[in-house]
């Protein structure tokens, strides 16, 4: 207002000229804001047209025509689908599931057991409605795939989110979010999700049968008749734990630093306090979720800390133990192996 009142002689040309240094500007800023915010995708063609157009899916391609579910993927929807880019299928090679590695090994695949294997793995990346990276929240969400035997929790995949990185089971990534598509979204990931098959006592039982072996003296510690209810919470499919399992070697530590010979010189109320500090019973704590501060076990609190790239933890006494192999995920919990027996 006040540029009209100097310049009233020129108010009508002031004014058109405003308007047309306006709109330019505007329109200026608007093809600068589309540029930055437009995501990526076509919002004209559905998930699977996405996909067969971003060479970095070619595998998830092959995969989602051998395993029969284009149709469904191309379907109404919405669909969330965490796909795995071609890096993260190969390093399926030299595995279980070699065979779903490569475009042309899953190309050669027949057997039908195969086939409804793979068609199992893919579901287990779909949820069943659009979810934007900004509406990704940490916790539990149901996949498409249909659920295992009776209680088995093996269709459902946890998610953290810290700023704006979001992890799925613990340790896999979304490297590329929000590519849109007319049904749905996709989030690139950088690992295949396999759904779990073991609980978490079958996790210490196979470990401390395996060659090497490693969970040998927390087996015998989660068997002594005194620690029956732990044993039963790692067994059952209802339970929703975090275990931090000491190996063999972290025991054997614990036992010289404690001046005795074996487990079973420890006595029950001290082996079920020691057991009970290894427990967080509030829910899966993926390695993801861990930041620095106390977390609460069944048996008082446990210090978490930074290192490097990974944790410790720290019960009452003792050396800090590291979190070596993080994230195996359980049926009914997650186990983070760690290098020192946590002490009340």
């Amino acid at each position: 207002m006040k540029a009209t009142s100097i310049f009233h002689s020129f108010a009508f040309l002031r004014t058109l000229w405003l308007l047309l240094i306006t709109a330019t500007l505007g329109l200026s800023a608007t093809s600068c804001s589309d540029d930055d915010d437009t995501p990526m995708g076509n919002a004209e063609q559905n998930i699977v047209q996405v996909a067969q157009g971003n060479p970095d899916f070619s595998i998830l391609v092959a995969a989602v025509t051998k395993a029969d579910l284009a149709t469904t993927l191309g379907g109404v929807g919405p669909f969330t689908v965490f796909a795995p880019n071609n890096a993260a299928f190969a390093k399926l090679a030299g595995g279980p599931l070699d065979a779903f590695s490569t475009v042309a090994k899953i190309n050669a695949v027949t057997d039908a057991n195969q086939i409804a294997a793979l068609r199992s793995v893919l579901l287990y990346h779909v949820v069943g409605a659009n979810v934007r990276a900004a509406d990704i929240m940490t916790g539990a969400r149901t996949t498409a795939k249909p659920a295992g035997a009776t209680g088995l929790n093996d269709n459902t995949i946890y998610l953290s989110k810290t700023g704006n990185n979001v992890s799925i089971n613990g340790s896999t990534r979304v490297v590329t979010a929000d590519i849109t598509a007319s049904n749905g979204t996709i989030h690139a990931i950088d690992n295949v999700l396999l759904p779990p098959s073991q609980t978490i006592a079958a996790i210490v039982t196979t470990s401390a049968a395996a060659n090497p072996a490693q969970f040998t003296l927390l087996l015998e510690a989660l068997s002594r008749p005194a620690a029956a209810m732990l044993l039963t919470a790692a067994s059952a499919n209802t339970s929703d734990i975090t275990v931090f399992a000491p190996t063999d070697a972290a025991f054997r530590a614990a036992l010289t630093a404690l001046n005795l010979q074996n487990l079973s010189q420890v006595p029950d109320a001290t082996l079920v306090a020691i057991l009970q500090k290894h427990i967080v019973s509030t829910g899966r704590v993926f390695s993801s979720d861990l930041t620095p501060g106390n977390v609460p076990t069944l048996n008082g609190n446990i210090t978490v800390a930074a290192a490097g790239n990974s944790f410790t933890v720290r019960g009452g006494n003792g050396t800090a133990a590291t979190i070596g192999t993080a994230n195996l995920f359980a049926t009914n919990g997650v186990v983070h192996v760690i290098d020192q027996v946590l002490l009340p």
